[in-house]
C-alpha cells in the first residue's frame, strides 16, 4: 500500500492537512485535517509498504510495548480505511496518466502576420488579441486600452488544425481536458464542437486557440469562457486568484459572498442591494490579490449569467462564506479554516501541487493584509443581510479604533 500522489500533506497555519490536487480537485475530492500520528503514517506511505511493515514502523516510532501493539494496529487499520474511502491511497487510474501521440517538432512561438484585433487591460494584465476578430465577445470592449507597451498575454485565434503533441494528462473534467507538455499546456474543450484546442505557454505569456470553423453565438460564448481559463492561469502567476462569489460595494470596500451552487450567494447580494442600496460589483466571479500592501478586488468581464460586472479595482473588505441554516448568525473561524475554506472556493487552475501551494500563499497574504474571512450561517431572509451588516460594521469600527 502507498499514498495516492494526487494528494499531498500541507500545513495550513501550522495545522496538518491532506489536500487534493490535479485530477482529485476536478473530481471534487475533499481534504482532511489530521493529527501527528496521521502525519507520520502519511509520510511512511510514500513507499509501497505491506500492513506488517507499516505496523512495525509505527511500533518503533511510538516505542510501543507489547500491550500497546494491538491498539495501535486497530488505529492504523481505521486510519487506512478512512484514507481508502477518500481515495487517498494509490489507484493506478489516477496516477501517471498520459496521452500517447506523435511528438510535435515545431517551436511554440507567436505567428508574425496575424491581424491585430484589440488590447484589453484586466487586473493590470494587458491582453492582446490577434487573428479572427469575429470570434471575440463584445464584453471585452469595456476593458479596452490604448496604453503602450508589450502584451503581458498574447491570444491568437486561428482557423487551422493543431499539431498533435504528446504529454502527461493532468485533469479531465466535464468541460476541459488538460495535458502538460514540455513547453506548454494543451487544453481541449469538450463542450465545443468547433474549438479544437488551446495551446498555452507555461510562462503564461502566449496562447493560441485552434478553431475548425466560424463560430456561432453559442460557440463564441464557449470561447469567451475558454479564454477565462487562460487569463486565470496568467493571473495566478501574477499573484491573483478568482473566487466563485457574488460581490457588493459597502463602505468603499468590496465584500464577497461565496458558497456552493444553490446556497444563495446571488440572493444574499440581492438582499443587500434591496435593503441598503449597495452596488453589486460582480454577480458570479471576483479576482482578488494584494496591491500596495492592501487586499483588492479587480474587475472582470466574466460574471456568469448575472450580466453584472465592473471594470474598476476596489479595496477588498472580506470574504463571507455562506452556509444554509434555520437561523442567522456569523461564525468566526480559526486561521487554518479561513485559509482552507477560501482556497476551496477558488476556481483558478489547480493542475498540480505547485498551483495549489500558490493559491494558499495568495490567500494567506490577503488575510494577513487585513481581509476579513467569516462564515455566515443564514436563511434567505432579510435578517441574514442585517446580521451580516452588523458584523461588518463592528469589525470595521474595531479596526478603525486600533
Amino acid at each position: 500500500m502507498r499514498r495516492n500522489d494526487s494528494f499531498y500533506l500541507k500545513r495550513i497555519a501550522n495545522v496538518p492537512y491532506i489536500l487534493p490536487t490535479g485530477q482529485m480537485v476536478a473530481d471534487l475530492k475533499r481534504g482532511v485535517k489530521i493529527n501527528e500520528t496521521g502525519e507520520f503514517i502519511w509520510d511512511c506511505l510514500k513507499d509501497d509498504l505491506t500492513r506488517e511493515e507499516l505496523n512495525e514502523k509505527c511500533f518503533e516510532y511510538f516505542e510501543a510495548s507489547d500491550e500497546d501493539k494491538e491498539e495501535i494496529k486497530e488505529g492504523i487499520d481505521e486510519f487506512l480505511k478512512y484514507l481508502e474511502s477518500l481515495g487517498m491511497t494509490a489507484r493506478n487510474d489516477y496516477i501517471n496518466s498520459s496521452v500517447k501521440s506523435e511528438e510535435a517538432k515545431d517551436e511554440f512561438v507567436p505567428y508574425k502576420n496575424l491581424e491585430y484585433i484589440k488590447t484589453v487591460e484586466i487586473a493590470n494584465i494587458k491582453v492582446g488579441f490577434y487573428g479572427d476578430s469575429e470570434c471575440i465577445e463584445d464584453r471585452f470592449d469595456a476593458f479596452m486600452t490604448e496604453s503602450e507597451g508589450a502584451d503581458d498575454l498574447r491570444i491568437e485565434i486561428i482557423h487551422e488544425a493543431p499539431r498533435t503533441i504528446s504529454g502527461k494528462e493532468l485533469i479531465v473534467d466535464a468541460a476541459i481536458e488538460t495535458t502538460e507538455c514540455d513547453d506548454r499546456y494543451v487544453l481541449r474543450f469538450t463542450e465545443s464542437e468547433k474549438i479544437t484546442e488551446c495551446h498555452l505557454s507555461k510562462k503564461g505569456n502566449f496562447a493560441r486557440f485552434y478553431l475548425k470553423d466560424d463560430l456561432d453565438e453559442t460557440e463564441k460564448e464557449l470561447l469567451f469562457h475558454a479564454i477565462r481559463t487562460v487569463f486565470l492561469y496568467k493571473a495566478l502567476l501574477k499573484g491573483m486568484v478568482a473566487i466563485h462569489s457574488a460581490s457588493i460595494l459597502y463602505k468603499n470596500k468590496v465584500w464577497l459572498f461565496s458558497a456552493s451552487a444553490g446556497t444563495g450567494k446571488s440572493t444574499h447580494a440581492g438582499l443587500w442591494k434591496e435593503l441598503f442600496d449597495t452596488k453589486i460589483v460582480n454577480g458570479d466571479l471576483n479576482l482578488i490579490g494584494v496591491k500596495n500592501e492592501k487586499p483588492v478586488v479587480y474587475g472582470l468581464p466574466w460574471c456568469g449569467t448575472s450580466n453584472t460586472f465592473d471594470v474598476k479595482t476596489y479595496r477588498l473588505g472580506g470574504v463571507i462564506l455562506l452556509k444554509r441554516s434555520r437561523t442567522n448568525f456569523v461564525e468566526d473561524l480559526s486561521e487554518d479554516e479561513k485559509e482552507l475554506f477560501v482556497q476551496q472556493r477558488i476556481i483558478s487552475p489547480s493542475w498540480d501541487k505547485s498551483f495549489t501551494d500558490t493559491q494558499f500563499e495568495i490567500v494567506e497574504n490577503i488575510i494577513k493584509e487585513g481581509a476579513i474571512v467569516a462564515r455566515l450561517n443564514c436563511t434567505k431572509d432579510y435578517e441574514a443581510a442585517i446580521v451580516m451588516k452588523e458584523y461588518i460594521d463592528k469589525k470595521e469600527a474595531d479596526s478603525f479604533n486600533e
